[in-house]
């Protein structure tokens, strides 16, 4: 996966110029590698278990159906506001504003 390209990719799609400065940058290849990170990892400050399980149990079928993803995990991920799903791979991205 290239990484600059994913940057990139991502820096276009919300509208910024490429070079801001990043709180966090990380880059994936599957949506599980995602979640284990984003959720699962030390470096995980937002959620704690109890949210987890929250936001898994909330999601609903149809939620997933729209958009077009399999598991309430694949959901929080993909539904994440720091998740960008590029061509490149899965990016996750917070910006410093």
């Amino acid at each position: 996966m290239n990484k600059r390209a994913c940057a990139e990719m991502v820096a276009e799609m919300v509208g910024l110029d490429f070079g801001y400065v990043l709180e966090a940058a990380t880059y994936f290849n599957t949506i599980d590698e995602a979640f284990d990170w984003i959720y699962l990892s030390e470096n995980n400050f937002e959620y704690s278990q109890l949210d987890i399980i929250k936001q898994l149990s909330n999601v609903t079928i149809k939620e997933m159906k729209e958009l077009n993803v399999n598991t309430p995990a694949e959901y929080l991920v993909v539904n994440n506001d720091h998740t960008y799903l590029t061509t490149e791979g899965i990016a996750y991205i917070r910006i410093k504003r």
